[in-house]
């Protein structure tokens, strides 16, 4: 027996919270760096070839469960053999894990927010007080010069020493960082806020959030396009390495994107699927959802490498010496790059609102698989000893918001 449950209330909402989830950071960070270490513009190929063959199926079987079934992860899999319920509990354990650290990344997000508004942006020179000696400005030593060993930029050291604020090991554990603990406060207040009505509340917050992104990316491509040294950053990008489509990496790694950036096997997407009418035609949302997925790749793939090399013309560099993996990217080669832009305090606040969205909803996505899960599994207890859905929301918040606490120490 299906449980009772609330249900979109169209299906723009539906494919809203499936596009808002899959298209999250991890299509920001992750995707540009898997194309630099696969041979620039030929990862395309695998990783088209892989989505097509294994991820829209997927996707389809994910939301086809979850719509049959009307369960989370954990009952859907269940209901269809008792043995795969290990499979839906590990993915909901796997979920809340990644929330735990994944707020943690929107606290950055937040400090970084909210430092754009300065008029002089902090990365943009070394004259702070937390700058060390070791910080360098290619116009500092003139112009075109290559940068020197040992140096950091100033968006490296304001990443590193102002915001992290890294000790020198792993047995200097350090103390919290209060602006940031105040940050991943702030970032649990609007998750929560955003699903304690469950998707009654979270469905209206999308309409936004997951709309304005697509429109930010466009705007921030175009614009870093017409920065100096943008078509190294393309040809780059667009000129394949035909040899690397005989290396098994490029595959995997191909793999593990499409897996990452279509939000498959983590038990959202099921999630999802389960508040959909029995009726609904998931085929239609499918094919919706990974087309919107692959052009998005292809427009951030665009502007990170524009603006990847517009950093190395600004510092004398090859493309493979500005690039980094995960936060890297984000909080320190894209920051430098909107400093180097006219009105940078402008494409600062657009670049780290847009990154806010995204995040926040694939936060959203996370956190409701833990809150659907839980509910599903102990629907008769939650009512008699919690009263109301609000209530338990509002515990997973706080247990993840201090599960959290850790990673906002000094020890990286």
């Amino acid at each position: 027996m299906k449980p009772k449950r609330q249900q979109w209330s169209n299906k723009l909402q539906f494919v809203l919270a499936c596009v808002g989830y899959s298209v999250g950071l991890g299509s920001v960070w992750r995707f540009p760096y898997l194309c630099y270490k696969s041979g620039g513009g030929v990862f395309l190929i695998p990783y088209l070839i892989i989505m097509i063959i294994c991820g829209v199926p997927m996707l389809y079987m994910e939301l086809a469960v979850g719509q049959f079934t009307g369960r989370g992860p954990i009952g859907a899999l269940g209901q269809l053999c008792p043995l795969f319920k290990g499979t839906g509990v590990a993915s909901v354990v796997i979920s809340f894990l990644m929330s735990t650290y994944y707020s943690v990344i929107i606290a950055y997000g937040i400090f970084y927010f909210f430092t754009s508004f300065k008029v002089d942006q902090p990365w943009m020179d070394c004259n702070n007080t937390w700058n060390t000696n070791s910080c360098w400005i290619p116009s500092r030593s003139g112009f075109n010069m290559s940068r020197p060993l040992n140096s950091q930029s100033p968006a490296e050291e304001f990443y590193n020493v102002k915001v992290l604020k890294v000790s020198h090991g792993i047995e200097d554990f350090g103390y919290l960082r209060s602006e940031l603990v105040a940050c991943l406060l702030c970032a649990w207040v609007l998750v929560y806020f955003a699903i304690w009505k469950s998707i009654k509340s979270s469905a209206k917050v999308r309409y936004f959030t997951a709309t304005l992104p697509f429109l930010l990316i466009i705007i921030l491509m175009a614009k870093s396009l017409t920065l100096e040294g943008a078509n190294e950053g393309m040809r780059y990008f667009f000129r394949p390495n035909w040899k690397m489509l005989g290396d098994a990496k490029v595959w995997i790694n191909a793999c593990a994107q499409t897996f990452n950036s279509m939000g498959i096997s983590f038990g959202s997407m099921i999630c999802f699927a389960s508040y959909n009418k029995y009726n609904n035609n998931i085929l239609h949302d499918t094919i919706a959802v990974s087309f919107v997925n692959a052009i998005t790749s292809l427009l951030v793939g665009i502007f990170a490498f524009a603006t990847i090399g517009n950093i190395a013309f600004e510092q004398n560099d090859k493309i493979e010496e500005v690039i980094a993996d995960g936060p890297g990217l984000i909080f320190v080669v894209f920051p430098q790059a909107m400093a180097k832009m006219p009105a940078a305090q402008f494409w600062s606040v657009l670049f780290f609102f847009m990154l806010l969205c995204l995040a926040l909803n694939s936060q959203f996505a996370i956190v409701e698989v833990v809150v659907t899960s839980i509910q599903d599994g102990f629907p008769v207890w939650i009512k008699k000893k919690l009263m109301c859905h609000e209530v338990l929301v509002f515990i997973i918040c706080i247990v993840s918001f201090f599960c959290g606490l850790p990673n906002l120490t000094n020890v990286r």
